[in-house]
C-alpha cells in the first residue's frame, strides 16, 4: 500500500511538496479528531475526583469548538493542495504523452493500439485524478491515527495495548491479501475498459464498411460481447473483493467486543483503575476506525496500481529516432535501395535480409501471398517502422 503511494509521489514532480503539504494538515487534522476524548476524559475524571474547576470546564470547551474548526480548515487546506496538486500533475503527464506519442513510430498507431491510448487517457489517468488524489492524504492520515489509538490503549493498560496490536494485526493480514487479489482483477479490470474502448473505436470508424457489407449485426455482435466481458470482469473485482473486505469488518466488530470484555475483567478485578476504564469506553468505538477506513479504501490504491501500469507501460514504447544529417549526393544512385534489410513486428522476422533496388524513372512492383511483407516494405520506406538490421 505504501508502495502504491510512492508511485504517486513518483511522479509528482514539482507538486511533491503539495501533496505531503496534504499529508501534513492531514496528520494534524488526525491529531485535532482525538481532542474531543482527550477533553472528555480530563472533564469526566476530574469531576469524578471532585478537582473540577469552572474554568477547566471552560477551557475544555473551548477546546473542543476550536478543534472543530480548525479540522474543518485543516481539511479544506488538505483537499485543496491534494486534489489541486492531482489535476496539475496529470495535465503535464498529459502533455507529456502528447510529445512522447509525436515520437512514436507511425506503425504504432496502425497496430490496434488506438484503444489504449485512449484508454490511458480518458479511463487511466481520469481515474487517479478524480479518486486517488483525493484520498491520498487521508490514507497516511489513516495510519496516523490508529498508531494514536493504541498508544492511548498502552497509556490505559499495557493488556489492552497487546490486545489493540493484536486485533490490528489480523486486519492488516486480511487486508494484504485483500490486495494482492485485488491487484490481479484491477489489472483485468483496466485491460476490459481498454478492449471495449478499441471495440467502440473499431465498430464506429468502420460503420460505412459494415453496413456496405450488412455486417452490422455481425460486427454488432462483437461490440456486445466486449461491453458483457467488461461487465463480468468489473463484477468479479468485486465478487472478489468483498469476502476480504467483510472480513476485516468482521474483525473490527469482533475486535471491538473483545476490548471491552478485556478491559471490563480487568476493572472488575481491580487491576484497571476506574479513570482508565472510562478512557477506554471513551476510544471504544473509534479504536480500529482508522484501520477500516484504510482498507475500505484499498480498492481504489489497487486500480489506480493498475492504471499506473498501464500508463508507464505507454510511456516505455520506444521512441523513433530522428537524429540523421545525410543528405543523397550521387545523382546517379538508385532511386531507393534495399539492402540487407530484417524486421520484426515482435519476434518473429517478417522480412529477412531483403535488398533491391528501385532506380528512377521506372515502376516496382511488389508481388507475393497475403502477409508475405509486401505492405511492411513499404511501411519501413515511409519509415513508420524502423528495420531491425540492414538499411
Amino acid at each position: 500500500m505504501i508502495g502504491m503511494i510512492r508511485r504517486i509521489l513518483g511522479i509528482s514532480g514539482k507538486y511533491k511538496g503539495r501533496i505531503y503539504g496534504a499529508m501534513g494538515f492531514s496528520f494534524l487534522k488526525g491529531l485535532l479528531m482525538k481532542v474531543p476524548i482527550v477533553v472528555t476524559y480530563f472533564v469526566v475524571t476530574t469531576y469524578i475526583d471532585g478537582t473540577i474547576t469552572k474554568k477547566a470546564a471552560l477551557y475544555g470547551a473551548i477546546a473542543l469548538v476550536a478543534s472543530v474548526v480548525l479540522q474543518a480548515i485543516f481539511q479544506y487546506v488538505a483537499d485543496r493542495l491534494q486534489s489541486g496538486a492531482g489535476y496539475l500533475i496529470f495535465a503535464n503527464m498529459r502533455m507529456k504523452l502528447g510529445e512522447h506519442l509525436r515520437r512514436l513510430p507511425m506503425g504504432y498507431f496502425t497496430e490496434g493500439n488506438i484503444g489504449k491510448i485512449s484508454s490511458v487517457l480518458s479511463t487511466d489517468m481520469v481515474f487517479i485524478e478524480e479518486n486517488c488524489m483525493m484520498v491520498l492524504a487521508d490514507m497516511m492520515s489513516y495510519l496516523f491515527s490508529q498508531t494514536i489509538m493504541i498508544v492511548f490503549m498502552f497509556i490505559f493498560d499495557w493488556r489492552l495495548g497487546v490486545a489493540s496490536l493484536a486485533v490490528t494485526g489480523c486486519m492488516v493480514l486480511l487486508g494484504r491479501k485483500m490486495m494482492k487479489s485485488d491487484l490481479v482483477h484491477s489489472d483485468e479490470k483496466q485491460q476490459a475498459a481498454e478492449t471495449q474502448t478499441q471495440a467502440v473505436l473499431d465498430f464506429t470508424e468502420g460503420i460505412g464498411i459494415i453496413k456496405t457489407y450488412n455486417l452490422l449485426g455481425e460486427k454488432s455482435k462483437e461490440l456486445t460481447d466486449s461491453f458483457d466481458t467488461n461487465c463480468r470482469v468489473n463484477l468479479d473485482f468485486e465478487f472478489s473483493h468483498h469476502p476480504y473486505k467483510r472480513g476485516v469488518f468482521l474483525i473490527y466488530g469482533i475486535g471491538t467486543v473483545l476490548m471491552l470484555a478485556l478491559s471490563a475483567f480487568l476493572y472488575t478485578k481491580g487491576l484497571m483503575d476506574m479513570k482508565y476504564f472510562f478512557g477506554m469506553l471513551l476510544c471504544l468505538f473509534d479504536l480500529f476506525v482508522p484501520i477500516k477506513s484504510f482498507y475500505d479504501q484499498e480498492a481504489r490504491l489497487t486500480v489506480m496500481s493498475a492504471c499506473m501500469d498501464r500508463i508507464e507501460a505507454l510511456f516505455a514504447e520506444k521512441e523513433l529516432e530522428d537524429n540523421g544529417t545525410q543528405t543523397l549526393t550521387n545523382s546517379n544512385a538508385p532511386e531507393i535501395e534495399y539492402r540487407n534489410v530484417t524486421f520484426a513486428y515482435d519476434k518473429n522476422d517478417i522480412l529477412k535480409d531483403v535488398s533491391f533496388k528501385a532506380n528512377k524513372g521506372t515502376m516496382t512492383a511488389l508481388v507475393g501471398p497475403s502477409g508475405g511483407g509486401k505492405s511492411t516494405i513499404a511501411s519501413l520506406l515511409t519509415r513508420f517502422w524502423d528495420v531491425k538490421s540492414g538499411e
